[in-house]
């Protein structure tokens, strides 16, 4: 009896060992600088100034023969800024604000506590606000992006940085004179609970 609670013992261990090793969990927050890249009609409209936001939410991490898979799902809330000069007498300076649900799927590979990864990342639009009616005709539901990047594993913290660009259009501006896209330097730091 003693000799089968030392070996459940051990294979408890051995299998929590494992699988610290191979998976872990956590919650992840950061910070994006975010600017806008307009399609089509470049007379009408204009890309303005990179804007701040922000981005929370959860992220894992499996191992799997010397690479590893990293799904995440966080709240990402959007900004830019463009300018309408479709009435060359009145340009205004219009904001762009956006939040969205983003749910990236990046591969990569860790060496030491330095990783590199790169996957897609499906994005779903929650609400969107802009402060001139009539200068966004539509807006998509879900778009497709990419992201691409470096971290650093400190312990039980990790750090991020990642670009990303759209694959598809976020909204489309006037009656189909110009197409959105947001693209994003993304700054992050997480922390591994298992």
């Amino acid at each position: 009896m003693k000799k089968l609670f030392t070996l459940l013992g051990l294979l408890f261990f051995i299998v929590t060992a494992v699988e610290a090793q191979v998976f872990t969990v956590g919650p992840k927050l950061g910070i994006s600088n975010t600017t806008l890249s307009l399609k089509d009609n470049i007379d009408a409209y204009e890309a303005g100034d990179s804007k701040f936001s922000y981005h929370g939410g959860l992220f894992a991490r499996v191992k799997i023969a010397g690479f590893y898979v990293q799904p995440e799902a966080y709240f990402n809330s959007v900004r830019g800024e463009y300018t309408d000069a479709t009435d060359p007498n009145d340009v205004k300076t219009l904001e762009f604000n956006q939040n969205k649900i983003d749910m990236p799927v990046l591969i990569g590979w860790k060496m030491g506590p330095f990783r590199i990864n790169a996957g897609s990342v499906a994005s779903f639009n929650l609400d969107d606000e802009v402060d001139f009616d009539n200068s966004v005709s539509e807006y998509r539901s879900a778009v497709f992006a990419y992201q691409a990047g470096i971290g650093l594993d400190i312990s039980k913290l990790i750090v991020d940085l990642r670009y990303e660009g759209n694959l598809s259009n976020q909204a489309i501006l006037g009656n189909d004179e110009g197409k959105v896209r947001v693209n994003q330097i993304m700054l992050s730091v997480g922390l591994k609970l298992l």
